[in-house]
C-alpha cells in the first residue's frame, strides 16, 4: 500500500509533471519555425515567374541581385490566415526599418493575391506569381508562411518558417545580418 504522505504529495508530482511536459511541447514547437534547408549557401534555384504587380512582367533571379546587403523573401497565400497575420510586421519592415522584401505568391488565385494586397497594403518591392507552386517545391517550400534571408547575389544564408513577427525578427534575422552589414 502506498504511504500516507506519498499519497498527499502524487498529486503534486502529477502537476509538475504536466507543466513540464507544456514546456517542453511549447519549447519544441519554437524550434521547429527555424527549418533546416538545402538551400542555405546556394543560390535561390533559376526560375522565370510572372510579376503579380504586371501581367507583362517577368522576374528571374535577377530581383535578389541589388545594390542593398540582403533581400527578405515572403512566401505567402492570400488563403492563408497566418499570412495575413504577419502582414502588419511586413508593412513595418518595408516602410518604418527600409527592408527589401520580394514576396513570392504560392498556389494563388491572381485577384485573390491581388486583393489582399490593395487591401492590407504592399510590403514587396516585388512579387513573383508562383500558381502552379514550382518554384515554391523547387526551393523545398513546406507551408506557408516562410520567409528567407538571401544575401545581395541571392544566396540563401537562414530559412524561418511560420509568421514573422518582432520577437523572431530579433531573435534570428537581426543577428545575421548585422554581420552582413559589417
Amino acid at each position: 500500500m502506498l504511504s500516507y504522505k506519498f499519497k498527499l504529495i502524487l498529486p503534486s508530482l502529477l502537476g509538475l509533471l504536466f507543466v513540464a511536459l507544456m514546456m517542453f511541447a511549447l519549447t519544441s514547437q519554437e524550434d521547429k519555425r527555424v527549418t533546416p534547408s538545402v538551400l542555405v549557401g546556394k543560390p535561390i534555384p533559376v526560375f522565370t515567374a510572372s510579376s503579380l504587380n504586371s501581367d507583362t512582367n517577368l522576374l528571374d533571379n535577377s530581383v535578389f541581385q541589388t545594390d542593398e546587403k540582403f533581400t527578405l523573401l515572403n512566401v505567402w497565400s492570400s488563403w492563408c490566415a497566418v499570412c495575413q497575420s504577419e502582414h502588419d510586421f511586413l508593412m513595418k519592415l518595408a516602410i518604418k526599418d527600409n527592408v527589401r522584401i520580394v514576396g513570392l505568391n504560392y498556389r494563388d488565385d491572381l485577384s485573390d493575391a491581388s486583393q489582399v494586397l490593395s487591401m492590407l497594403g504592399n510590403p514587396y518591392v516585388a512579387t513573383i506569381f508562383d500558381p502552379e507552386g514550382k518554384l515554391a517545391l523547387d526551393m523545398g517550400v513546406i507551408s506557408t508562411p516562410e520567409t528567407y534571408l538571401l544575401d545581395n547575389q541571392g544566396i540563401v544564408l537562414f530559412r524561418y518558417s511560420g509568421a514573422l513577427d518582432e520577437l523572431a525578427w530579433q531573435h534570428y534575422f537581426k543577428p545575421l545580418i548585422q554581420v552582413l552589414l559589417k
